[in-house]
């Protein structure tokens, strides 16, 4: 038995056809407030990382709103 290991997978884009709308600036839905489209599944995203960075953006679009 041992602490260390290797992970292995592979990552496929399965993100969605469509893209929900967002504004540019705010990243918020252009119509329905308080709504922040991010990641895959609102097509901003074509795999693990790049929704990562995606879901950064919009938390730090949410907390420049907040404050």
């Amino acid at each position: 038995m041992t602490e260390e290991a290797n992970v292995i997978a592979t990552e496929s884009r399965t993100s969605a056809p469509i893209r929900i709308p967002r504004d540019k600036e705010t990243c918020m839905h252009p119509q329905v407030k308080g709504l922040y489209p991010c990641g895959e599944g609102a097509g901003y995203a074509g795999g693990i990382v790049s929704a990562a960075l995606d879901g950064i953006k919009v938390a730090r679009q949410i907390a420049l709103q907040l404050n």
